[in-house]
């Protein structure tokens, strides 16, 4: 039986073909990754391929920028099964699958990929009992037609309360939905109020008393039921942000964008721990400059490695500080090595 493999393109060129001899391929930028593809999009844990004996299964990890399938980017968490020759893109790599060697090229495109739904083949069953011609009954002749069934009532969902036939509109008054109130009274609907008795629903005065603890408590309490979403650098209000950069003794420069303060403060306990490595040190000139640097060895200079950064000219204006660079570096190279940095502009 022949291994699958996937092939791995950029650009319309092949730079890896992998086989698929574990069960689980997991693909991502972060170096603990069967596949790792080095691009600032890629997220560290964006994908895994699993083998089953139903075929190979793609499972977006919640990625960041999402795994595609032709056009539709795939649903997080949600298992879509690969055809032979099935192609999908992950940034800009292409990954093809194959069950056998050289098998994508005689696939059609529309037929490479399909989702894995459980209720797919009952829908498509129901459809084809619903499409076909009615058989008549044997021996019916004429003495008249087939008696109809009787109609299935609808399933009901789990959970669902069963529905009670409505009486007749003339047998049952209506009762307003709210207590009716002065037009000039304020709206009905308070918090506090609904949990009330009826007779007392419909004094306007004491409407308006809670209204007043329901203005000074309920957005302290709102505040309370949430108060996580302050200490995440995420969904925390901006000047909350040098307040969590202190916590880990990361400076932040204040003419950062938002979101690249954000996104430092996010990462900060991953670079930490990848601190002294090439990825830590690679992730964190990207995430502090927006570019991306290539770090390199040469064999003749030991304990030496190379930095060098390109500018990118279609920057919003932003100056890339050489020293800051050489700052990031130092912090975050290993203590035994030295470096060379190089700014392209």
């Amino acid at each position: 039986m022949a291994t699958p493999q996937i092939v791995v393109r950029l650009q319309g060129e092949v730079i890896k073909t992998v086989s698929l001899t574990a069960p689980v391929l997991r693909i991502g930028r972060g170096p603990e990754s069967d596949l790792m593809l080095d691009h600032q999009i890629i997220s560290r844990h964006h994908a895994e391929l699993r083998l089953t004996p139903q075929g190979c299964i793609l499972t977006d990890l919640g990625s960041s920028n999402g795994t595609l399938v032709g056009q539709q980017r795939l649903l997080p968490h949600q298992p879509y099964l690969l055809r032979d020759g099935a192609s999908f893109q992950i940034g800009p790599y292409l990954i093809t699958y194959e069950a056998e060697a050289g098998t994508a090229a005689r696939l059609p495109a529309q037929a490479q990929t399909t989702s894995v739904g459980p209720d797919e083949g009952a829908k498509r069953a129901e459809e084809e009992r619903l499409a076909a011609p009615v058989t008549p009954r044997p021996g019916g002749g004429e003495k008249g037609p087939v008696p109809e069934r009787a109609a299935t009532p609808p399933a009901r969902l789990v959970g669902e309360r069963p529905r009670v036939p409505a009486a007749p509109a003339a047998a049952r008054p209506v009762r307003p939905a709210t207590p009716v109130s002065s037009p000039a009274g304020p709206s009905i609907g308070g918090l506090y109020l609904r949990y009330l008795p009826d007779i007392y629903q419909e004094s306007d005065f004491l409407q308006r008393f809670l209204h007043i603890f329901e203005d000074i408590w309920e957005p302290l309490e709102q505040r309370q039921d949430h108060i996580e979403m302050y200490f995440d650098p995420r969904t925390c209000p901006t000047r909350f942000l040098p307040w969590l950069a202190s916590w880990l003794d990361i400076p932040l420069n204040p003419h950062w964008p938002e979101a690249r303060q954000r996104r430092l403060l996010a990462e900060a306990w991953e670079l930490y721990s990848w601190r002294g490595t090439l990825y830590g040190l690679k992730r964190m000139i990207e995430i502090c400059t927006g570019l991306q640097p290539d770090i390199f060895e040469k064999p003749e200079e030991p304990f030496i490695f190379h930095v060098r950064v390109r500018l990118d000219p279609a920057a919003d204006g932003e100056v890339v500080d050489r020293a800051f660079l050489e700052e990031l570096i130092q912090l975050h190279k290993p203590a035994h090595a030295g470096y060379i940095l190089e700014v392209i502009p």
